[in-house]
């Protein structure tokens, strides 16, 4: 998605959220192999599992999300085995015990067939027994009201971690008929404003993991946040964890 060559500079003040970190990386662990990161963006994610000494690599359709990512590995002296491409179609010459598409990436898919040769991908560049894990997002009723035009539903004062004051405002306007939740995100930043707009396709969970199944995957569950609690249909960020 072009707007991610957009916000590329800002994107770790907008994205600087930490919550689920610390799954990602026992998972990882867990894993005992090598793990593979879809949308991995500037690294926020596969830095740390390269920080810890795990075999991670990840892929991105933004290059210059890819670009800010190799600048902060060398800053760090990591080696960040990344590829630019889609993930409907890329292709690495080797097989992971662990996929990851954290921060609901996957939603940037448009249609049941674009998920599914998305899924069928993943499996074929996986180990047997080796996992997949999708992050998703459950729209509150809210959400889902939210239409006609946007609507301003969080606002945030922030500080990143050298000290720099910014604001950040986030818009949702929801289109029923497509399941389309149109993003507008407003940063602030020392007397200078950026609108960012980007689109995710609200697919329903039970309709994830019907796909998941149809692709062949076994073992599936859904999990409410980033504590293991199984999905009970009231919260908003959902995992799916799925085994080849």
């Amino acid at each position: 998605m072009k707007v991610y060559d957009e916000m590329s500079e800002y994107y770790d003040l907008i994205y600087g959220d930490q919550t689920d970190l610390e799954f990602y990386l026992r998972e990882a662990k867990n894993a005992r192999g090598s793990v593979l990161e879809v949308a991995c963006g500037t690294g926020r994610i596969l830095l740390k599992l390269l920080e810890v000494g795990i075999d991670a690599y990840g892929l991105d359709f933004s290059q210059k999300m890819l670009d800010v990512l190799k600048q902060k590995a060398k800053a760090k002296n990591l080696d960040a085995k990344i590829l630019q491409a889609n993930m409907l179609d890329f292709s690495f010459d080797k097989k992971f015990k662990l996929i990851i598409l954290p921060y609901r990436s996957f939603l940037h898919l448009e249609t049941h067939d674009e998920r599914k040769k998305a899924l069928l991908n993943f499996k074929k560049h996986l180990e047997e027994g080796g996992r997949l894990i999708l992050h998703i997002y459950n729209p509150s009723k809210e959400d889902l009201e939210m239409t006609n035009e946007f609507h301003c539903f969080e606002a945030e004062d922030l500080v990143s971690a050298d000290g720099l004051k910014y604001h950040v405002d986030w818009h949702l306007h929801y289109e029923p008929s497509k399941r389309l939740a149109h993003y507008k995100v407003v940063l602030k930043l020392q007397h200078n404003e950026f609108i960012y707009n980007m689109d995710i396709y609200l697919t329903p969970i039970k309709e994830i993991g019907e796909l998941l199944k149809e692709c062949g995957y076994k073992n599936i569950r859904s999990y409410c946040g980033f504590d293991y609690y199984p999905f009970n249909g009231n919260c908003k960020e959902v995992l799916w964890i799925a085994e080849n």
